[in-house]
């Protein structure tokens, strides 16, 4: 979804559209919890303007199916995301880096992440691509162990069988090897 800056006008603009299923399936099929695409994601964002920067607040619904993590039943997940942006033009944001670098020079701090920055995505030109930044929302908002439900006893590690189901009756138990030689030891 393309944007061009010059449309939003004082009391904003509001855009609705719907992110194909193979769209959402690129973006999600990358992700190694192993989710697809139900459907298509339902996206609505609304854009203000103040001189060259544009706020962005948006909100995506993705119906995405999966298997559990612990017992691999299949699962159905709504993923809602919403998320709120500045989209800064890059030179300006540039220029703010560069201060910031020079600042951290004078005053080193540990670690390179600057909170001051963090809800701010560079563009170039007069067009704003929402895809990139719609991508990147979606996966951190993808569950990274999803289970079927939450106490999930997934599977037995002896026969594979589902113990959601009932216990298997197999001896699951690990012998500390640290103690292995305790075993050959005979009491009289």
């Amino acid at each position: 979804m393309r944007v061009n800056i010059d449309e939003i006008k004082e009391a904003g603009i509001d855009r609705r559209w719907d992110l194909p299923r193979e769209a959402l399936d690129a973006i999600v099929a990358g992700d190694r919890a192993g989710w697809r695409a139900s459907g298509d994601a339902a996206v609505e964002a609304h854009f203000t303007k103040v001189d060259r920067r544009v706020f962005v607040k948006a909100s995506v619904t993705a119906d995405l199916s999966g298997e559990c993590s612990r017992c691999l039943a299949p699962i159905a997940a709504r993923i809602p995301v919403s998320f709120e942006l500045t989209l800064v033009p890059a030179e300006e944001y540039e220029e703010k880096e560069q201060v910031a670098a020079e600042d951290k020079a004078h005053h080193p701090v540990a670690g390179s992440f600057d909170l001051a920055h963090a809800e701010e995505e560079a563009y170039v030109g007069r067009v704003v691509d929402l895809d990139p930044i719609l991508r990147e929302q979606v996966v951190l908002a993808l569950p990274g162990y999803p289970v079927c439900q939450e106490g999930c006893k997934g599977l037995c590690s002896v026969c594979g069988k589902n113990l959601n189901d009932g216990e298997c009756g197999c001896d699951r138990k690990v012998p500390d090897p640290r103690w292995a030689g305790l075993a050959k030891l005979k009491l009289t």
